[in-house]
């Protein structure tokens, strides 16, 4: 046995103490690497790569839209998500809204209906997509209601 067998064994015997899962990885690649040439496994391998690929972006995905919802209620409480605002009891309670969504309910109520490009030119948006967005969120919390006529999406005052 070479001095390099010798380190490479005591180097996998130390990893397996270590840690047993890493050694067992490392043992499956190392029968990987054996098989490489073989265009059979280099497309098995990635096809599973982007199969593992799709799942960890629609997690992602998911995760995103959750941390954006409670980062809203966050916001709109002032607080936390367990504590939700209730516009529906006689006048909406735009005290706990932020800055920039009490100055898109003061517009509602002076436009008595409003769009996202009418907000996207008075808040100073870069487009009417973020604008949007922050309309559909105060829709969500109920602060707003929402009417669409054909491809024009308008917004005004909830009922209550």
């Amino acid at each position: 046995m070479t001095h390099h067998e010798e380190t490479g064994k005591k180097i996998q015997a130390l990893l397996s103490q270590v840690s047993p899962e890493f050694t067992q990885l490392t043992a499956n690649l190392t029968d990987v690497m054996a098989q490489a040439d073989n265009p059979m496994l280099v497309a098995a391998l990635l096809y599973k790569l982007a199969q593992e690929r799709q799942q960890t972006n629609e997690l992602l995905a998911k995760m995103e839209s959750k941390y954006d919802e409670l980062s809203f209620q966050l916001k709109m409480n002032g607080v936390g998500p367990t504590l939700t605002p209730n516009p529906t009891q006689g006048t909406h309670s735009i005290s706990l809204l932020p800055e920039m969504d009490q100055k898109i309910m003061k517009l509602v109520e002076t436009h008595q209906k409003v769009d996202a490009v009418l907000i996207q030119s008075k808040m100073g948006y870069k487009n009417p997509n973020a604008a949007s967005q922050r309309l559909n969120m105060l829709v969500k919390a109920g602060y707003l209601g929402k009417i669409q006529s054909g491809k024009k999406v308008v917004f005004v005052q909830a009922n209550g």
